[in-house]
């Protein structure tokens, strides 16, 4: 028979990362969640199924009538089973207990190849109490009475059917005399491996259901199994308790007396590894556990897919440190992932982290409802091998606690917090906080914990704690902590990060010297504030605001660190508000996106602004101009983050420059409102968030046109009036007045003025002879 692992769909998580080297985004414990953790694997029962023995028939002869001890028919059966000859590679064989009937039976060995099927309809019932006089010690376990099912370092092992088995535990759970030596109901020791327990239904036993003390048990698979205790005397009566690797629950209902699942040992040497547990439901118990021995290492876990009601609790990790001699030894718990549970009717606390699990002030012994973070934070240091929680995630959890139980604890020791906890749309209603002390990196992602109106939604003592949505929502989270800080303790303050998401604190003793983080994102806090010189403040600052609101007196002080979230640029950011008087000194600006200039502004009443402006660009350069006919032109080298340039033009060396050309978007000009013959000079400036300085200057002037042109010439008056095209201002007006007879083209006079004029007038006179006139290019 092939045990496939269970593909279950797990929903994706979502996260908000935001520019800035100081927001730790636990980007890479995000993508990780894609897939179950867990490594389980598929395997195959090799059991002989052509070798079937039916306990009521010859030699065997069990009697199913309520009364007959079938102990020794029954111990036969799976002697003869075992012995089962290989068909088609298959061995062994099974043991049937038929319908209908109640068979008796004292405590049965398991062996190699051996399939007990026990039929709907039938019941295999433990003996009664007092039979038990006549066993003998198990060597098993060293209790004074045997277990029901023992099997030590078998193989290839199955209990399966339709039917039940009984363990009368009633007689045990009341009988003084021999509840201090209960036996276990199914115990598998030593190395068990490839062991399937399938469609049976149990209930009532002496102490435990299923037991597997061992790391070397692997390949275990419990499917559709049904336990079915629920009477509250049924103390310690753990449902299914494990040790071992490639272990696969599926479409299991357990109702216990205590651990609806434990996983753990007190063994450093018996770590439990690669644990799927899928579509199952747990009603009566104290919900998917691990603990309260973890000495032994608990990793890869994923439950997946199932539902609590009823449970005391949901998830629950237990433990303790290793000298305390109480009832929990600590060890690496890591590696575990939830996803898609449903929880109703949860009496003490649907999530449950906490390292100090025999702590019994104010009757905290196993029930951790009402801790304080003033009794988090007066408990002792203990370095000797304390519990490590880290590297769990949560994801799409509902659940309802009642009867004043938390809506979650994670309660790490002080010398070791609890480390790496995502927790993503999980949401909770509950009557009281959720605590967290002693913890770090613990993100609630698009998460919703609802305690009673006018209850604080988390109460923390030395923790960081992101709050993230993935867009900005009016959800408001309330925090408390430590009224006054600890006398000589560095753990008072609590590092908060929030992303799109509003908050509300009560006590600023809470995070003390921070950090603390915003993203688009308001705290709220209740009182005085007062920002130590240590104190650091972080905000990604852009579209949407990022604030601290003081509903009182503001002392400022401490480093305000500042990254570019969504939309930000040069603009105005209000990072502090308050109701009360200000005081203090300025904080000091960290680290600051690149390429701005900043400056705090107080000046209006109850706010602290930040004020981000663009630098000045510097001033361009390698300005040319270059004179053409009519035409100047100019070009120079851009400038970086430039929007525009102004050109600026005078007729005077050195200026004054008055503005030719505002807002030119390219790095060159053609002037063309110039005069021929006229000197010009420029100068030109850069437009980012304001204007550089000038560039050095260039000047330039006009030239006429080069191509011979004739003098227009007209008499009157007495005078010759002397006209050329514009195009050729600047050209020198000549006269020769010298006889013919001297010679042509010798004494020519340059008409003073005349490069200036387009036209003038010569008097005639009669005495001069000939006049000859000409225009010469300058």
């Amino acid at each position: 028979m092939l045990q496939p692992c269970t593909t279950a769909k797990v929903a994706p998580i979502k996260s908000r990362s935001v520019p800035g080297t100081f927001f730790p985004v636990a980007a890479a414990v995000l993508l990780a969640l894609a897939s179950p953790a867990s490594a389980t694997v598929a395997w195959t029962i090799n059991i002989n199924t052509n070798n079937v023995i039916t306990v009521t028939n010859s030699p065997y002869n069990a009697v199913g009538d309520g009364s007959t001890d079938n102990t020794l028919a029954i111990s036969n059966a799976i002697v003869q089973a075992n012995k089962g000859g290989n068909t088609n590679g298959l061995y062994g064989g099974t043991v049937r207990i038929p319908a209908p009937g109640t068979f008796l039976c004292g405590p049965l060995t398991l062996m190699n190849n051996v399939n007990i099927q026990i039929e709907s309809g039938a019941t295999l019932k433990m003996l009664p109490v007092n039979f038990f006089t006549n066993y003998p010690p198990q060597s098993g376990n060293g209790l004074t009475y045997p277990d029901f099912f023992y099997a030590k370092s078998a193989t290839n092992l199955m209990i399966s059917g339709a039917g039940t088995i009984d363990g009368q535990g009633l007689q045990w759970w009341t009988n003084s005399t021999v509840s201090g030596s209960r036996p276990y109901m199914i115990y598998f020791n030593g190395s068990c491996k490839r062991v399937l327990i399938q469609d049976v239904t149990v209930q009532n036993p002496p102490k435990m259901h299923f037991v597997f003390k061992s790391s070397a048990n692997g390949n275990i698979t419990f499917s559709n199994v049904t336990i079915n205790t629920t009477d509250s005397r049924a103390n310690q009566c753990d449902g299914i308790d494990l040790v071992g690797t490639n272990i696969l629950i599926v479409n299991c209902t357990i109702n216990s007396g205590d651990d609806n699942l434990a996983l753990g040992s007190s063994s450093a040497s018996a770590y439990t590894a690669d644990v799927l547990v899928t579509n199952c439901a747990f009603g009566v118990g104290h919900g998917v556990s691990i603990g309260s021995n973890t000495f032994g290492a608990v990793s890869n876990l994923t439950v997946i897919n199932c539902t609590f009601d009823g449970t005391d609790y949901g998830i629950r990790m237990k433990s303790n440190d290793n000298t305390s001699g109480g009832s929990g030894q600590g060890g690496i718990a890591q590696n575990l992932n939830y996803y898609n549970l449903g929880m109703t009717n949860i009496l003490y606390g649907a999530i449950v982290i906490y390292s100090y699990y025999d702590s019994s002030a104010g009757g905290q012994f196993g029930t951790p409802t009402g801790v304080t973070p003033y009794f988090a934070s007066t408990q002792a240091v203990d370095v000797t091998s304390v519990p490590v929680w880290r590297n769990i995630t949560i994801s799409n959890l509902n659940a309802t606690v009642v009867n004043g139980g938390v809506p979650g604890i994670i309660w790490g020791r002080m010398e070791v917090p609890v480390t790496n906890i995502t927790l993503s749309h999980v949401n909770i209603t509950a009557s009281k906080p959720f605590d967290i002390y002693n913890a770090s990196g613990i993100q609630f992602i698009d998460c919703q914990i609802t305690p009673p109106a006018r209850s604080n939604t988390f109460q923390l003592f030395n923790a960081q704690v992101i709050v993230s949505n993935s867009v900005p929502t009016s959800t408001l989270f309330t925090f408390d902590g430590l009224s006054t800080n600890v006398a000589g303790s560095a753990l008072n303050g609590s590092a908060l990060t929030f992303y799109n998401a509003q908050a509300s604190l009560k006590n600023t003793n809470l995070f003390d010297d921070g950090p603390l983080t915003l993203s688009a994102s308001t705290l709220t806090v209740s009182n005085n504030l007062t920002l130590f010189p240590a104190t650091v403040l972080n905000y990604a600052l852009g579209t949407n605001a990022a604030t601290v609101a003081v509903k009182g007196n503001l002392a400022l002080g401490g480093t305000n660190h500042i990254a570019a979230g969504a939309g930000f640029t040069n603009g105005t950011y209000t990072l502090l508000t308050y109701t009360g008087s200000l005081s203090g000194s300025l904080p000091t600006l960290g680290t600051v996106p690149a390429g701005y200039d900043y400056a705090y502004d107080t000046g209006t009443a109850g706010q602290v602004k930040l004020i981000v402006t663009l630098p000045a660009p510097p001033a361009p350069t390698n300005l040319t101009a270059s004179g053409t006919n009519l035409q100047i032109n100019l070009k120079w080298n851009s400038v970086v983050g430039a929007t525009s340039y102004n050109l600026k033009r005078g007729t005077i060396n050195n200026g004054p420059y008055p503005t030719l050309f505002n807002g030119l978007t390219t790095t060159n000009y053609a002037d063309v409102n110039v005069t021929n013959a006229v000197s010009y000079y420029y100068v030109v400036s850069a437009i980012a968030s304001g204007e550089s300085t000038n560039s050095l200057q260039a000047n330039a002037t006009s030239l006429p046109s080069n191509q011979p042109t004739n003098i227009v010439l007209q008499t009157g008056s007495g005078q010759i009036q002397l006209s050329w095209p514009q195009s050729h201002l600047g050209w020198r007006l000549q006269i020769q007045t010298n006889s013919l007879n001297s010679g042509l083209w010798t004494n020519w006079a340059t008409v003073p003025n005349s490069t200036n004029l387009i036209s003038t007038n010569i008097v005639i006179n009669p005495a001069n002879g000939v006049v000859f006139l000409r225009l010469v290019y300058p």
